[in-house]
């Protein structure tokens, strides 16, 4: 059993709390707990917001001062899945704090009657993210499982990751077809595709083995 000191600890978690901070601090709009419905809970985001940054660095201060810097499990391989797991994740996490930030600016714009056309096209793309990505890296790591190449999971991993942030940049940016729209769903469907068909194929090879 593998034991984390805690220094390696406490680097991952500061940044960790960081991301959550710097979500929070964009997705909350500036001075938004002003004039906002429900103003005195925004400001207590926002104060949480600040006091995960600085107890974050914090963490990554002291970790790195008492030797922790996270390093890799010595003759242990990163399992190839894991750098796509990380990208998409990171992704999701940009996409929650957008959809925040726009939902914000609406609720606390003057007049405003509801989600325009602008948060709704980003709460969008959060939810088709929402609606392919789990399957598509379940597959991933279950083909990777099943003994596949490296090569064929950064295929799959690679088109994956490329499809869903260019589906995000164009979606957001543009009401209507795009370049990044239209490729990115399409090449979306591929990579899942593309798992799929290999997962076939180690089921096959697995049962001619078995035979």
């Amino acid at each position: 059993m593998t034991v984390i000191p805690w220094p390696t600890f406490a680097v991952i978690l500061g940044m960790a709390l960081i991301m959550v901070g710097t979500g929070i601090v964009y997705g909350y709009a500036k001075g938004a707990w002003d004039y906002a419905p429900g103003a005195s809970i925004l400001k207590n985001f926002m104060r949480a917001a600040y006091a995960l940054l600085i107890a974050g660095t914090g963490l990554i201060v002291a970790g790195l001062l008492t030797g922790g810097m996270p390093v890799a499990v010595a003759g242990r391989a990163v399992p190839v899945s894991l750098y796509y797991g990380a990208a998409l994740g990171l992704l999701l996490v940009m996409l929650t704090y957008n959809v925040m930030h726009h939902r914000v600016r609406i609720m606390t714009a003057p007049g405003s009657q509801g989600e325009d056309e602008k948060s709704l096209r980003v709460t969008r793309v959060h939810a088709n993210f929402t609606e392919y990505v789990p399957t598509g890296l379940a597959l991933l790591v279950m083909v990777e499982l099943s003994g596949a190449p490296a090569i064929m999971v950064h295929a799959g991993g690679g088109l994956l990751v490329l499809a869903r942030y260019l589906h995000a940049y164009g979606y957001t940016r543009h009401p209507m077809a795009s370049f990044g729209r239209i490729v990115g769903i399409q090449s979306t469907i591929l990579a899942i595709s593309f798992m799929v068909a290999t997962a076939f194929y180690y089921l096959v090879l697995c049962r001619l083995v078995q035979a």
